[in-house]
């Protein structure tokens, strides 16, 4: 088992209500909407490593609307292309359609790049469309607006404190490459705090 943290920079909120309004992006990468939550578009080269059994941290981007801080994390179940994954009936929510939020699955019913992308990822589809990562339906956070803002002051020293690397922003210590070599104990504090009372 083995852990990764990025920063989903296209990520904005954890409040469905004001998610993809007009003049934001539809926040569907993680997609935590609809469970289970799945991780299908943003940075395919950690995708394409992670294992069943593996877990994901998410954090929002500076210019969110909330504090910068871990936003939720799922545990993974499994590791299967875009076409598998339109493929399955327990996965129908997370097809792409219109709507807000429109899913993440970035295939048609034919494995062609889907049109309700609206073109913002086909330059990169063919890479994309190789790892969709389905997560545990029982191990798993997303955070409300609340726990966030509740334990944001003590994020960045948190998070050096389990990664052994000091930083003044979460962008320091994570950097723009994102940490993929967590250990068990590593995960295992950063779920401990994170589902603290």
């Amino acid at each position: 088992m083995k852990g990764y943290i990025y920063i989903a920079g296209a990520f904005q909120t954890v409040n469905l209500s004001t998610c993809g309004q007009i003049g934001s992006p539809v926040d569907n990468d993680p997609h935590f909407w609809t469970t289970p939550p799945t991780w299908g578009i943003c940075r395919p080269d950690l995708r394409a490593s992670a294992e069943p059994g593996d877990f994901v941290f998410f954090v929002l981007p500076k210019r969110a609307r909330h504090p910068q801080m871990i936003f939720g994390y799922l545990k993974v179940a499994a590791n299967i292309p875009h076409s598998d994954a339109f493929a399955r009936t327990d996965l129908r929510s997370k097809r792409m359609r219109e709507g807000v939020p429109n899913g993440n699955i970035i295939v048609d019913e034919e494995s062609r790049y889907n049109r309700f992308d609206k073109g913002v990822h086909q330059s990169r589809f063919e890479k994309i469309k190789r790892h969709y990562v389905v997560g545990c339906e029982t191990d798993w956070r997303f955070l409300t607006d609340l726990r966030i803002r509740q334990l944001a002051s003590t994020f960045v020293e948190t998070l050096g404190s389990v990664v052994g690397k000091s930083g003044s922003s979460a962008f320091e210590i994570i950097s723009r490459r994102g940490l993929s070599n967590l250990t068990e104990g590593q995960v295992n504090r950063l779920r401990r705090w994170l589902d603290s009372a």
